[in-house]
């Protein structure tokens, strides 16, 4: 078997050039008898211009060849210059692909085949993200209008935040829900707020589904190393919308916090943008960081209303007891309250006993 792989691709243009002076023949003749106007003779020989089925049938009855060796030669060309272009594509990923830091998690999800050679791992992650290109890939994740800061003196890596955003997109796609209706939204939110108190298994197929019925792909993904993102919300078309949630070290009140963050994004914001919740805000560029203030907000007084909220705070008893007494009075579960208050007093071990922690994979 011939496994002859060429280096280059010959465009057929130069057999034809060699045809014509064989014979002896001038590409101003081979116009007239082909009848194609010589630009576009002159066009092939230079390899600007395919040889279309039909002026391979004109070839072959013009110099006695076949048809297909005409074909042949021109499908050859086009299949090594394709593969030769793959290749040059992925030479990049030498630059790449060591950005994707992610790589390891990405194949213990079943993401991306296990690779060894920066060659084979840059086609897995074309082929994850369903592009042709790593200039496709940034065109279709642009994510550069976030001004990325510092966290945690670890800098946001946005190869591991593109690929943590393909997976909800691979994920939501499974979900299968209802034209979007702002109207049942809004209806929902009550319903979906009592929802808190039930067991993370029982909630969260319970959450899908009624989400699911409003036009909402609720997905709920494990963090991808150096993300430092809570959740995100991006609009697939007009009638659906994707939740992506991943809480800070899979802390409960973190996720319901941030699952309400991010439905005030659907309610609040417009559709023509995508917006990305990340464990710190400060930052971000004003007008992103405007809107996530307005989702917090919108996410605070959800899930436990600023007037009530302040009487708990003027009583100052911080106590457990007392935080399990305001739970129940305001049917949110303690861990809620107490990581509410943890945040607003910037002591996160005192209260860390009553906040529960969640596996993210609970979908």
């Amino acid at each position: 078997m011939n496994n002859f792989i060429s280096p280059i691709a010959i465009h057929p243009g130069e057999s034809l050039l060699d045809v014509l002076e064989s014979v002896g023949m001038q590409q101003t003749e081979l116009s007239n008898r082909i009848g194609l106007h010589k630009k576009t003779i002159n066009e092939i020989i230079k390899g600007k211009k395919p040889i279309s089925p039909n002026t391979a049938l004109k070839l072959s009855i013009v110099f006695g060849t076949s048809e297909k060796f005409w074909n042949t030669l021109q499908k050859n060309y086009d299949e090594t210059a394709a593969r030769l272009e793959l290749e040059k594509e992925l030479e990049k990923g030498k630059e790449i692909v060591p950005k994707y830091t992610v790589y390891p998690q990405l194949v213990k999800f079943k993401l991306v085949e296990k690779a060894t050679t920066t060659r084979s791992k840059a086609e897995n992650i074309l082929q994850y993200f369903s592009v042709a290109s790593f200039e496709a890939l940034s065109k279709v994740y642009q994510i550069e209008n976030i001004a990325f800061r510092q966290t945690n003196k670890k800098e946001v890596s946005k190869e591991n935040l593109k690929a943590w955003l393909r997976f909800g997109e691979i994920e939501a796609a499974k979900i299968e829900t209802k034209d979007f209706s702002l109207e049942r939204l809004k209806y929902s939110l009550p319903k979906i707020r009592k929802l808190n108190l039930l067991e993370p298994k029982e909630y969260s197929s319970k959450l899908v589904n009624i989400l699911a019925e409003c036009g909402i792909a609720l997905v709920f993904l494990p963090y991808f190393k150096n993300t430092f993102v809570n959740g995100a919300t991006r609009w697939i078309n007009a009638n659906k919308v994707t939740i992506m949630v991943t809480p800070k070290h899979k802390m409960e009140d973190i996720l319901w916090f941030t699952l309400f963050h991010e439905i005030g994004h659907v309610i609040k914001h417009s559709k023509k943008e995508n917006y990305i919740s990340f464990w710190d805000t400060n930052n971000l560029n004003d007008n992103y960081r405007a809107k996530e203030k307005e989702a917090d907000k919108f996410a605070s007084e959800m899930i436990i209303p600023q007037s009530q909220w302040n009487k708990f705070l003027k009583n100052g008893l911080f106590t457990y007891s007392e935080i399990r007494r305001f739970a129940n009075e305001a049917k949110v579960k303690p861990g809620i309250v107490a990581g509410r208050l943890s945040k607003e007093t910037g002591n996160w071990s005192k209260y860390s006993k009553l906040r529960n922690r969640v596996d993210v994979a609970i979908s």
